[in-house]
């Protein structure tokens, strides 16, 4: 959900900025998300938002943008 009045997007469970199994930090997959590639493709329309700030269900907010989120989970998506 785009929120422009605080230039931001809730993502929930969409993605992580924290794993809850590993405590890495910083914009990654959801681990317990049952359809991973629909999680992808919905947070890539959000990019089109252009918000500043993401808000995940969890980890630290990410305020380097909604664009950059997405690139690195679509990159930590394709690691093994």
């Amino acid at each position: 959900m785009f929120v422009p009045s605080v230039d931001a997007v809730f993502v929930g469970d969409g993605l992580t900025t924290r794993h809850v199994l590993t405590g890495v930090t910083g914009p990654a997959p959801a681990p317990f998300t049952d359809e991973p590639a629909e999680a992808i493709a919905s947070l890539s329309a959000l990019v089109e938002t252009g918000a500043t700030w993401v808000l995940p269900g969890h980890g630290a907010p990410f305020h380097g943008g909604v664009a950059a989120a997405v690139s690195a989970v679509e990159t930590a998506a394709r690691r093994p």
